[in-house]
C-alpha cells in the first residue's frame, strides 16, 4: 500500500518518563480569546500577551512548549464543564486548562511532507537517511470532526535551533500506510530538540 498524504499530528509513540494513559501530562493554560489548538499540534509559549500561556505553534525556531493533547473549560453556550480532545477557539468563560505532553524524551510520530524524510541509495552503494536529522513542521488544518491535528513535518536541515530531531522510521508493519521509507509522506519518529525542558538553541541534549 503507498503511503498517503493524510496528516494527523504528532501522535505519542512512547512517552519516555510517562507511561499510559496519561504519559505524565503536563498542565498549562490558553486564554479564551486564542485561536484553535487541535490534538498533536505542536505549542509554543504565547510571548505577545500573556506569559506563561500556549498557543498553537507556528513553524520556527521558537522555543517548543509540548504536543496538545486536550483542554477542559466552562463552556459559555453549556453552562457546563467541558472535556474535549481540542480546543475550538471559543465558548470558554475564563481560561482554558489545557494538557500538553512535554517530557524532554518522549517520542512521537507523524508524517514527512516530502521525499525529505526518505531513506535514498541502497546498502550496496550510499545509504542515506534522515536519522539524526532536525526538522521543522507545518501545522496544517485540524479537523473539528474529530478534533485531531492536520500538522506534518517539515523542513529537513542541519539547523541545530530546530524543535524536533529525527530518531527513526516507521517500517512495520510491512505495507501498511506510511510504512515504505522511499516514496513521499512516509512516517518517521521525532523527539524534541528545541523544547522548554531541553536545552535549545545549542542541539540535542540525551538524544543521539
Amino acid at each position: 500500500m503507498a503511503n498517503s498524504n493524510s496528516p494527523f499530528g504528532l501522535a505519542q509513540y512512547y512517552g519516555g518518563s510517562g507511561g499510559a494513559p496519561t504519559f505524565a501530562l503536563t498542565n498549562r493554560k490558553v486564554l479564551s480569546s486564542a485561536g484553535a489548538i487541535y490534538q498533536g499540534d505542536p505549542v509554543q509559549p504565547n510571548i505577545t500577551t500573556a506569559t506563561g500561556f500556549i498557543n498553537q505553534g507556528t513553524a520556527s525556531t521558537i522555543v517548543c512548549c509540548g504536543i496538545f493533547d486536550g483542554c477542559n473549560y466552562l463552556s459559555t453556550a453549556q453552562k457546563r464543564m467541558v472535556w474535549s480532545n481540542y480546543w475550538p477557539g471559543s465558548d470558554a468563560n475564563g481560561d482554558v486548562n489545557a494538557k500538553i505532553i512535554d517530557d524532554p524524551n518522549a517520542r512521537f510520530v507523524a508524517m514527512g511532507n516530502s521525499t525529505d524524510f526518505n531513506i535514498t541509495g541502497t546498502l550496496t552503494s550510499q545509504l542515506s537517511s534522515p536519522v539524526g536529522q532536525y526538522c521543522n513542521y507545518t501545522i496544517g488544518t485540524g479537523s473539528t470532526a474529530n478534533g485531531l491535528s492536520g500538522a506534518y513535518l517539515s523542513g529537513l536541515a542541519t539547523t541545530v535551533t530546530l524543535p524536533f530531531i529525527v530518531t527513526d522510521l516507521i517500517v512495520a508493519p510491512p505495507g501498511a500506510v506510511g510504512t515504505d521509507p522511499t516514496t513521499a509522506y512516509n512516517w518517521v519518529v521525532v523527539g524534541f530538540n528545541n523544547e522548554w525542558l531541553r536545552t535549545n538553541g545549542a542541539g540535542p541534549t540525551g538524544i543521539t
